[in-house]
């Protein structure tokens, strides 16, 4: 559990970057991938996955014009390549989250063209996978 914190730190700075100046820093994003290098298990796992998600999410911003930006698109493929196929895991908090911002969005009136920073999501649903993957291995 211990060699998680440095992610949750950078996560936790560059969602709170995100929120503030809507910015991903590419200092923290690079950190996060060399210390990732560190955790990996399956270099071939990590690289396809990475790649995976990046192609999916560029894909994504090239259809919705700019929907998702750079950074987002940066810091998923990097959380893909240092998770490797736990990066799914995340797929399903993340989408709840984003559910919630939807909703918020049109309950506020604001439409679904609210622009809502994505690496919060991506931290709170790192947090939440890392929950269960320590406390209910068997079931992950």
């Amino acid at each position: 559990m211990i060699k998680y914190i440095p992610v949750l730190i950078l996560l936790g700075y560059t969602s709170y970057t995100d929120l503030k100046k809507r910015i991903v820093p590419d200092g923290a994003v690079i950190l996060l991938l060399i210390y990732s290098l560190f955790l990996i298990e399956d270099i071939k796992q990590s690289l396809l996955f990475g790649l995976f998600i990046f192609a999916v999410q560029l894909i994504l911003a090239v259809i919705s014009d700019g929907g998702i930006g750079g950074g987002d698109i940066k810091l998923m493929s990097v959380m893909a390549f240092m998770m490797g196929y736990d990066i799914a895991l995340m797929a399903l908090p993340l989408a709840i989250l984003m559910i919630f911002a939807m909703a918020y969005s049109i309950i506020t009136k604001k439409g679904l063209n609210y622009s809502v920073p994505f690496v919060p999501y991506i931290f709170i649903s790192y947090c939440i996978t890392l929950f269960f993957k320590f406390n209910y291995p068997p079931l992950i």
